[in-house]
């Protein structure tokens, strides 16, 4: 691997989903569709309460025709066990924690270099270039130079991806995530949650609170209350180089340059 690339352990649970029914159960539970989901893709999906409310941003990522990977924030791989047990019954599926790692590579080659590998993944932030493996730690490879969990996060913050437990809340109503354009699917029918997705996208209703990127030299540090024209309109979550992730206030008005997460990642992805 070439010196140019960087590499970091990202902080990331690995839930391990397999068995004959793996590909049906996951379709049926999570917001995404994941009926053209080929082995060795990834795609990104919410997990939600029957209630509708957040229980995780996920990736699923399909290694082999019955055996798929949910990777989520560090500290939400029990959570996601916990809701997707309840609705197991009689299928065939398994599911537990797995020891694998999320590594993720930035620059070029990087991407070039795992195409074709099963266990390869998409990012919804970083370069073009750049890509998640999701495998065993030993056998994954470290060349290039190793960065910083810190540095990791400024990455993901200066592109404007949001963290569950951090940016966004477990509990949250889906339309604060700023995530549902590249999460949810409109067309695929049933999954617990879905009516709440449906009900406020149909009938256009602010959420009561949601999640902006701003510039990062407009905001204060983070937990620091953040003001436009004069009011306080929400507060700073996460702060990067360039960027900052504020929850902002329903109803507030704010910059027009601060943009959604969603529609500012596929803005950073097509610039980088």
């Amino acid at each position: 691997m070439t010196g140019s690339i960087e590499w970091c352990d990202s902080p990331r649970d690995v839930v391990l989903v397999q068995g004959d029914d793996a590909a049906e159960f996951l379709h049926s539970q999570l917001a995404q569709d994941l009926r053209q989901l080929a082995v060795g893709s990834s795609i990104h999906s919410l997990l939600l309460e029957p209630t509708g409310h957040v229980v995780a941003i996920v990736r699923v990522t399909r290694h082999l025709d019955t055996v798929f990977t949910l990777d989520a924030d560090i500290g939400l791989g029990d959570a996601i066990i916990a809701r997707l047990s309840k609705y197991v019954l009689r299928s065939k599926v398994a599911m537990r924690r797995s020891e694998w790692s999320v590594r993720s590579y930035f620059g070029a080659g990087a991407g070039k270099r795992f195409l074709g590998l099963v266990g390869a993944a998409t990012r919804w932030w970083g370069g073009v270039d750049d890509v998640d493996v999701i495998g065993d730690a030993v056998t994954l490879s470290k060349g290039g130079f190793e960065i910083s969990h810190n540095e990791y996060e400024k990455r993901r913050i200066d592109a404007g991806w949001p963290r569950v437990a951090v940016d966004i809340e477990v509990g949250d109503l889906p339309a604060t995530t700023g995530v549902l354009a590249v999460a949810v699917s409109f067309t695929k029918g049933c999954y617990p949650g879905q009516e709440l997705v449906e009900r406020m996208d149909s009938r256009g209703s602010s959420a009561p609170k949601q999640l902006l990127v701003a510039h990062a030299d407009e905001v204060g540090d983070v937990g620091s209350t953040v003001e436009f024209g004069g009011a306080e309109v929400g507060v700073v979550t996460s702060k990067g180089q360039s960027r900052a992730l504020v929850r902002v206030k329903r109803g507030a008005e704010v910059s027009e340059l601060w943009v959604r997460p969603d529609r500012f990642a596929e803005t950073f992805l097509r610039q980088s």
